[in-house]
């Protein structure tokens, strides 16, 4: 069987259909792979954004729960880990505020909070709140 020109220009077509689909596969691997990396990243921003959200909404009850008692005493408090593994403490400390007269005001409280998402022994994304309370029905 002779070869003519025209088998010859097949021939070589055909190889350059062939590296044309090696390269367009290569292309979309390529592309595949930096899609799942940018989807793996937004997967734990979104992690991150949930935790960050769950630790001041205890944070926030917290807080809540210590400032608003009927009498306040210098004291701290541990609170258990929530079902999401959360911890949290809050302390109450006696202070001596002034006016700009020079006068104390009586029955100020500083309480300060804090919470913090556990994950084994570590306390990751740890945030705190404080607020003063004047607490006119404790002894102090």
């Amino acid at each position: 069987m002779k070869i003519t020109r025209s088998h010859s220009l097949i021939f070589r077509r055909s190889g350059f259909v062939l590296l044309e689909v090696i390269l367009a596969l290569a292309l979309f691997a390529t592309v595949a792979v930096g899609m799942t990396n940018a989807l793996d990243q937004m997967g734990r921003a979104n992690r991150v954004g949930r935790q960050d959200a769950q630790v001041m909404r205890v944070l926030e009850s917290v807080l809540s729960e210590v400032a608003h008692q009927p009498e306040l005493k210098p004291k701290t408090f541990s609170f258990p880990l929530t079902d999401d593994r959360i911890g949290a403490s809050a302390s109450i400390q006696k202070i001596k505020l002034l006016t700009k007269h020079k006068n104390e005001l009586s029955h100020m409280f500083l309480v300060r909070a804090e919470a913090w998402f556990q994950d084994g022994r570590e306390q990751l994304m740890k945030r705190s709140m404080e607020t003063y309370v004047y607490s006119p029905n404790s002894p102090y």
